[in-house]
Formats: structure tokens, C-alpha cells, sequence
């Protein structure tokens, strides 16, 4: 492969439980980037440790009655990424990802920080995003840095892609007022309990009536703390993995071009049982999006 999108891309001696049928339809590509995290830094291992988690974890679905285990993923590696610019790297994140997403290959990006998200979205050319995150990531910049993990889907918004979140419980009235203004529907996490998956569903569902490549980003904060403690920002009243899995179920189809699983912080996780959920989302995601395939 001598494109030069694949440029910043290395190859690892590990992959996803030991992965590495480049016929699957699915393409794993680590982007271990932390550079503007605020509270808890550390997600640039998260690559690492959700690889090494997976191998722990069964690939049988029941939900969907998907063997991932015969599917298997294609771990390209990680992308190389520069210390300290973020621009830089959102535009090195777009190239790799366009790469395999112009093959009809879904990219899974494992972060690193929110921001991976803005290069792996339009990377897949994606006119949609289903985010679950506990907060909405909607303010103009955060410290005077506008390519913050606070900002992803102000500056994903500004690039022209319609945006829905699920999970939210922790935003700012600047947030809120923009929202407002930019017509973003949110769903807390406190109606998601009250109204369940299905009413949630039915939401998202009639949101993306017109989208053509949908893409999905969960922060792992999406999750209460007591599921997903290993996080960076960490946020009580969140969301089972159960809920988040249910309504992703009811809404993916076709049209789901990729998603990353991002912010998880190994060094706050001493049991590893983040690692493990992050492993475990990534599984069923994928057999619920094959499941879905013609």
C-alpha cells in the first residue's frame, strides 16, 4: 500500500485480540492522541490496553447472533501522530481514515481524546454523527484552543455534518444556547432512562431520516462512572452499556460508515474493567452493523 494517505500509519506486533484478516469489513486503526485532555490525560494507551483486554473477551454476540470470531478485524496499527499539534494530527487522522473508508472497508478508531473524532468523521465523509457522550462538546473553544476535546462537535457542526446526542448531563449555558441556535438535538441521560431505548430509537431514527453515511463516536464518559470508571472526564447519572447497545441495535443499518470508542484513561482504570467494556462495545457495534449489511 504506497498511497500517501498511509503516510503517518505503523504497523503493530499486536492487533485487536489477535486480529488480522484483512478481509473483514472491518478496520481497526489506533489513534493514541491526549494532547488537549483537561482532567484525567492518559487515553493516548488506550490503543494498547483495549487490545490486549479483547483477547479476554468472547466474540459470539447474542444479541445479534453474529460469530465475530469468523468475521475477525483488520488491526492496521496506529497512527504517528505529532506531540503537540492537534490540527496536524486531525488531518493525518482524515487521510488514514479516508484510505480504508474509499475501499468500502468501516474503520473502528480506537483513541485517544475526543478530538480524533473530527479527522475520523470526515474521513469517512460521513453527513451524520450518532454521538453518546456526557457532555455535548459544543463550546467555540476551551482555554482560548479551539481544537479542544471540549469543541469536537462545535467544529464537526461548522464543517456541515448534522449532529444528534445521547447520554448528555454535563454542559454549559454557552453550549446550550448554541444548540438552541444551530437546531443540535440533545437527549439526556435522564430522559434516555425515562423514555427507554425505543422512544430514544424512534428519535434518532426520524433525526436521520435524510442521512446518507452515518457515523457513530461513543465517549466512554457516556457511561456512569460505575460501569466505565477509567475515563477522563468521569460523570455521574450516565448510561448503562446495556441502553447504549440496545438503541444502537434498533437504529444502525447500512448506512453506518464507522466509529471510534474514545477517552478511555487506562492509568485510572487499576482493574482494567474499562479496557474490557471499550473491548466488549467495539465487538457488539460491529456484529450489530454486520447483522445489518445486505
Amino acid at each position: 500500500m504506497n498511497d500517501p494517505r498511509l503516510l503517518y500509519l505503523n504497523s503493530l506486533s499486536r492487533n485487536f485480540a489477535g486480529f488480522n484478516n484483512d478481509k473483514s469489513p472491518f478496520t481497526i486503526i489506533g489513534i493514541p492522541m491526549d494532547i488537549t485532555s483537561s482532567f484525567r490525560p492518559g487515553s493516548r494507551f488506550a490503543p494498547s490496553a483495549i487490545r490486549d483486554a479483547a483477547t479476554n473477551i468472547e466474540f459470539y454476540s447474542l444479541r445479534t447472533g453474529i460469530d465475530m470470531g469468523d468475521i475477525g478485524f483488520n488491526d492496521v496499527g496506529d497512527i504517528a501522530l505529532h506531540p503537540s499539534d492537534v490540527e496536524e494530527n486531525v488531518k493525518r487522522i482524515k487521510d488514514v481514515i479516508s484510505f480504508f473508508s474509499d475501499q468500502g472497508k468501516i474503520p473502528i478508531s480506537i483513541g485517544g481524546e475526543h478530538s480524533i473524532t473530527i479527522g475520523t468523521a470526515q474521513g469517512t465523509k460521513a453527513d451524520c454523527v450518532i454521538s453518546f457522550d456526557a457532555h455535548l462538546d459544543l463550546r467555540d473553544d476551551y482555554l482560548g484552543y479551539k481544537y479542544d476535546h471540549a469543541c469536537v462537535m462545535r467544529r464537526l457542526t461548522e464543517s456541515g455534518l448534522k449532529i444528534i446526542e445521547i447520554g448528555n448531563r454535563a454542559v454549559s449555558k454557552e453550549e446550550l444556547e448554541y444548540a438552541k441556535n444551530a437546531e443540535i438535538p440533545f437527549i439526556t441521560s435522564n430522559i434516555v432512562q425515562m423514555i427507554g431505548p425505543r422512544e430514544v430509537a424512534r428519535k434518532i431514527i426520524n433525526f436521520t431520516t435524510e442521512c446518507k453515511r452515518i457515523y457513530i463516536t461513543y465517549d466512554m464518559d457516556a457511561i456512569d462512572p460505575s460501569f466505565a470508571p477509567g475515563v477522563a472526564t468521569p460523570e455521574p447519572e450516565g448510561l448503562s452499556p446495556s441502553i447504549i447497545l440496545d438503541i444502537v441495535n434498533l437504529i444502525a443499518d447500512k448506512r453506518v460508515v464507522g466509529f471510534d470508542i474514545v477517552e478511555i484513561t487506562p492509568s485510572y482504570d487499576p482493574t482494567g474493567i474499562t479496557s474490557i467494556l471499550g473491548a466488549k462495545m467495539i465487538m457488539e457495534t460491529a456484529a450489530i452493523i454486520k447483522s445489518k449489511l445486505p
